[in-house]
């Protein structure tokens, strides 16, 4: 088949900072995809995929600056030579952080605005709302405020928002690793079957590819590999680059035991017939018993939506509960008190990141809780959690050193429960998987709670594992087989 888009001796370099000194992110890159086509691009955080797809779709360095070389090629034309206005119809793009793309104040005039600017009649932008909607079932988000949506259906929003303009190129940045599993699968199902041309860029190389991808690229240290999916070399190199876990499939006799499992030893803190509902909403929560115990992990995993962030904020005391009992270390207790002893890593992180450097960012909290600012306690801290300079501005770093340097500042905080509210995003298995250890060695041995759509990270660091399901949990039941099969590899890998 013809190649249809082609990435050819394509170099850049960002200008540099105060603190920011920028290597040269790409010297003469070249790959190429043929015409629909799903193919993965896989690499390490901060390798620069996220520049790359903004390149591709003229972001940068139109409003970056930088140093750009090379050619961008798709069909018949140079990408490198639009403006990213005249790009609506050739390359579509879902930013790794979708709170960078929402600008309106429904979800339905999110997916018309495009449509707008394009000029076509009403009755024709309705029926494409319509059907952009229905096709990433997000039906019920039309009146919503996208603002008050969860990650992963701000995700599929802007999915649904590509299915409406229909342009020939899409690129998903770190797409996937915050939507659901069932979602994800009924994404590249849509993706696969539409014949369009979809780029996926991705730290982490997701079992589920396997059966939708035509071509592989890993993309390391300034050198590109090509792979077939069933080329097992694939899997070798990206587990050895941390961003595939070589884990065989479980038994489910064995994984059924991880669910609701409660350790015997006193919780730090228990939620006891808690009720909660957002004002203007018909979502609740309910939440019969639940605990968090020291030195333990424990895994919370559910469909996008399903309350999972919400139970996060009432731990940390961010909301309070209409009706129920909150007590910590065995007594009851008010939502200041919670939030003085949880650490709770967000999900978008630049909720939590305010100040011009690396360095204020973690004496902050410790300056609050009139702790000392130790610069060698700080040193550590920094080492440990791989973050690349102190004194750069967190503006311009990468998202996945972003979730590092939150992770950072609640080690150095050192509280009794630490949330991770979906931090593998943007990161590696391994960098995920360091966050945990580091958090578990440190002296107080906190109760650690986290969030994902990867079962795989569950199974592999959770002591237990709850379901949840609208609000509440519950027994996976049969469900529990689908989320295997979602989750891993058919057959022998390895």
């Amino acid at each position: 088949m013809p190649v249809y888009f082609s990435v050819n001796n394509l170099s850049f370099r960002y200008p540099s900072y105060q603190g920011l000194e920028s290597p040269l992110l790409f010297d003469s890159l070249s790959f190429s995809l043929q015409k629909g086509t799903v193919s993965v691009f896989l690499a390490p955080p901060g390798s620069g995929k996220t520049t790359l797809s903004r390149i591709i779709t003229s972001l940068v360095p139109s409003y970056t600056g930088g140093t750009l070389s090379g050619s961008i090629r798709l069909d018949d034309a140079e990408l490198t030579e639009l403006h990213s206005s005249d790009m609506l119809n050739k390359v579509g793009i879902v930013f790794q952080n979708p709170d960078e793309q929402i600008i309106c104040s429904t979800a339905e005039k999110e997916i018309s605005f495009p449509l707008e600017n394009m000029e076509l009649p009403p009755e024709e932008i309705s029926t494409k709302v319509q059907n952009a909607l229905s096709k990433m079932h997000i039906e019920e988000l039309r009146e919503q405020v996208p603002s008050s949506l969860s990650g992963g259906q701000k995700r599929r929003l802007m999915l649904a928002v590509l299915h409406a303009v229909d342009p020939q190129l899409w690129i998903l940045d770190e797409t996937l690793e915050e939507i659901d599993i069932y979602a994800r699968k009924e994404i590249l199902e849509t993706l696969k079957s539409s014949g369009k041309t979809v780029l996926i860029l991705t730290s982490k190389m997701l079992d589920i590819y396997r059966e939708f991808a035509s071509d592989f690229f890993i993309f390391s240290h300034g050198t590109i590999e090509h792979f077939q999916p069933a080329d097992n070399k694939l899997y070798e190199r990206a587990s050895e680059l941390g961003l595939f876990i070589n884990l065989h499939m479980p038994e489910i006799s064995v994984l059924r035991d991880k669910f609701l499992k409660k350790p015997e030893c006193d919780p730090v803190i228990r939620l006891q017939n808690i009720k909660f509902a957002y004002p203007d909403s018909k979502f609740s929560i309910e939440i019969e018993d639940f605990s968090l115990h020291r030195g333990k992990t424990t895994a919370v995993i559910g469909t996008n939506g399903c309350g999972k962030s919400t139970l996060s904020k009432l731990i940390a005391g961010l909301l309070i509960p209409s009706a129920g009992k909150i007590s910590f270390m065995g007594k009851e207790t008010d939502p200041g008190k919670l939030n003085r002893n949880v650490s709770y890593l967000f999900q978008n992180p630049d909720y939590q990141l305010f100040l011009p450097t690396v360095q204020e960012e973690l004496e902050y909290g410790l300056k609050l809780r009139n702790k000392s600012t130790d610069p060698e306690q700080i040193s550590d801290a920094v080492k440990i959690f791989g973050i690349e300079s102190v004194t750069a501005s967190p503006v311009l770093m990468s998202y996945g050193q972003k979730k590092k340097l939150q992770a950072a500042i609640y080690y150095l905080l050192n509280k009794d429960i630490i949330i991770i509210d979906e931090a593998d995003s943007g990161i590696s298995f391994t960098e995920y998987t360091n966050i945990i250890r580091q958090f578990r060695n440190s002296d107080k041995d906190p109760a650690i709670m986290i969030i994902t759509h990867d079962f795989k990270l569950a199974v592999s660091n959770a002591d237990s594992i709850y379901f949840m399901n609208n609000g509440k949990f519950e027994e996976p039941g049969d469900k529990l087989e689908n989320i295997l099969n979602y989750s891993f590899l058919p057959g022998e890998i390895l």
